[in-house]
């Protein structure tokens, strides 16, 4: 494998608005920027993101249920190549087979699911003959992992977890994970506390696993920031607003986050505003936490917004409540666009950013939480230029050079 005609097939189940696939596609536009070739293997053709997806980026996708029509018409209409595969049964019952010798068992619920993406990945290998696949999200890891065996492992798989596995891993697909995931030719961890959640939980060898920062495009992030919004809440002269950007989900654990500022709000005039596709009944249960501290007239939402940085750049601070991450890419985000960030001192992540910028309250005290809110919108905050310094030490640029470094040595 030459350095200068790189070929990367980066393996996504989906293309929903979460921080892991939007990093993939980051990372795919910094590869193809550099001269290399970037394919997107993906079962389902559909999710929020569009305009992230690079133009250049060859895309290959499943014939199946599901298939978002408007997505495909506009990738097709910008000029995105997009190459549709049929997924055979039969083939799919061959690698069911095969794998089943090997010892490669999965979750019965996911299994189907997993083994036909498996075979729909080993024939764009055998076909496409990329020089390395990278998977990102646990679906898409152990499809990688059982398309290496079905391949008799003609192409180095890189794995990267995303996520604090101990904490986000059901107990069945933990143990899966143990049996796949030592078998990737190298495991990429998104921070130093995944790193050793992995070797910990997964029981992978030290020497596979590499941590590599996922990394954030900061001009592009600035650029779209200038975006105009018509939230009137964001307008000059309103009082700061508290920004939270996450979708529904336990991990990110609202409800202390409302709390918390509801204790904050008795002391300093601000806004909440959550953006994220929320339920309904979900958010009537935070606003229901509002009205019982007496804020619901202060507490707002936003719904996926593919550009939420137009937000981030407008707000007093960006507020993450996680009870565990990764690398939360928000706080990455909110960094390039200059706006302070107050986070729980979830596991992991937040401290590997953050640390000896500010308290990191612990996770779920809503009080802590609340101090930590009152402090920064009082002005206890570094300076933008700080704030932008610290983001550029993510960038996206010294990800890709990582990553690339990486697929050297796997050639070696």
């Amino acid at each position: 494998m030459s350095s200068d005609k790189l070929h990367v097939g980066f393996l996504l189940t989906g293309l929903s608005g979460g921080g892991a696939e939007r990093f993939t596609l980051n990372l795919a536009q910094a590869l193809i920027a550099r001269g290399h070739r970037a394919d997107l293997v993906i079962p389902r053709l559909a999710g929020d993101y569009r305009a992230a997806i690079p133009g250049e980026m060859r895309i290959r996708r499943a014939r199946m249920p599901g298939t978002d029509r408007k997505l495909l018409r506009a990738l097709q209409r910008s000029g995105v190549h997009v190459e549709t595969t049929t997924v055979n049964p039969f083939g799919v019952a061959r690698s069911w087979l095969g794998l089943g010798r090997k010892g490669l068992h999965l979750p019965v619920r996911r299994r189907p699911r997993v083994y036909a993406y498996a075979t729909m990945i080993a024939k764009y290998a055998r076909e496409a003959r990329p020089h390395v696949l990278v998977s990102t999200l646990p679906g898409a890891d152990a499809a990688a992992v059982c398309a290496a065996e079905l391949t008799d492992r003609a192409v180095p798989v890189v794995v990267t977890i995303q996520n604090n596995v101990a904490a986000e891993y059901a107990p069945e697909w933990l143990e899966a994970a143990r049996t796949l995931y030592p078998l990737a030719d190298a495991v990429v961890a998104v921070s130093r506390g995944v790193a050793e959640s992995v070797r910990r939980s997964l029981r992978v060898d030290a020497e596979r696993i590499r941590t590599i920062y996922n990394g954030v495009p900061a001009d592009g992030i600035r650029r779209l920031a200038q975006a105009e919004i018509t939230h009137p809440w964001f307008a000059d002269g309103e009082p700061p607003v508290v920004l939270c950007v996450g979708r529904e989900a336990s991990q990110k654990d609202h409800p202390t986050l409302v709390e918390a500022f509801g204790l904050a709000r008795r002391e300093v005039d601000a806004r909440l505003v959550i953006l994220g596709r929320l339920s309904a009944p979900y958010q009537e249960r935070l606003e229901s936490l509002a009205r019982g501290h007496g804020v619901e007239g202060d507490l707002g939402f936003v719904d996926f917004d593919e550009n939420p940085y137009r937000y981030m750049r407008r707000a007093g601070l960006l507020a993450l409540s996680s009870r565990w991450e990764g690398l939360p890419a928000v706080v990455l985000e909110a960094l390039a666009c200059g706006t302070p960030v107050v986070s729980t001192d979830a596991p992991y992540g937040p401290r590997e950013i953050l640390g000896g910028w500010g308290d990191l309250p612990p996770v779920g005290d809503a009080p802590a939480l609340a101090r930590a809110l009152v402090a920064t919108l009082r002005g206890e905050r570094p300076t933008e230029e700080a704030l932008r310094a610290r983001a550029a030490d993510f960038s996206v640029e010294k990800a890709a050079d990582a990553y690339l470094a990486l697929f050297e040595e796997l050639a070696r």
